[in-house]
């Protein structure tokens, strides 16, 4: 099974897309590496059918590092051979899956949102708006939509 997979953040808060913060200094996000690996487990969970999969990633640190590998070793182990793919650095053009998150994201933050149950509901609108046969995820994967 092949994969393109991008992390995004929704949070309730100001929907502000600049951040300020201190010259020299990097805002914190909380993707790591132990949450990419929880999130290789989630993905082999929701395909048990499948032995193979081929995820293409960004080059992110949390993707690679120690931990990654040895969870990716302990998966194999288990019989989910996982191959990690990176697009070249700088590209995030080339990932499909950004055209999708723009105008979703785009739509999260023209909206000011500071209750989580609210949030939930725009979120699950967002994506339901893109899987939609009129939708952006049709455009790439037509079988499933009944397309030819």
């Amino acid at each position: 099974m092949k994969f393109t997979q991008d992390e995004t953040h929704v949070q309730v808060k100001f929907p502000s897309i600049r951040v300020v913060c201190p010259k020299d200094e990097k805002p914190k996000i909380k993707a790591n590496r132990e949450t990419f690996c929880r999130h290789l487990d989630k993905v082999v969970e929701n395909y048990p059918e499948y032995q193979v999969f081929m995820l293409l990633v960004d080059n992110a640190k949390y993707h690679r590092g120690d931990i990654v590998r040895e969870h990716i070793y302990k998966l194999r182990g288990q019989g989910k051979n996982i191959k990690l793919v990176n697009f070249p650095r700088y590209s995030s053009d080339l990932n499909p899956i950004e055209q999708e998150w723009r105008p979703f994201k785009k739509e999260i933050h023209n909206k000011i949102i500071m209750v989580k149950r609210k949030l939930n509901s725009a979120v699950a609108e967002g994506i339901a708006a893109i899987q939609t046969p009129k939708g952006l995820l049709s455009k790439y994967f037509p079988v499933l939509f009944g397309q030819n």
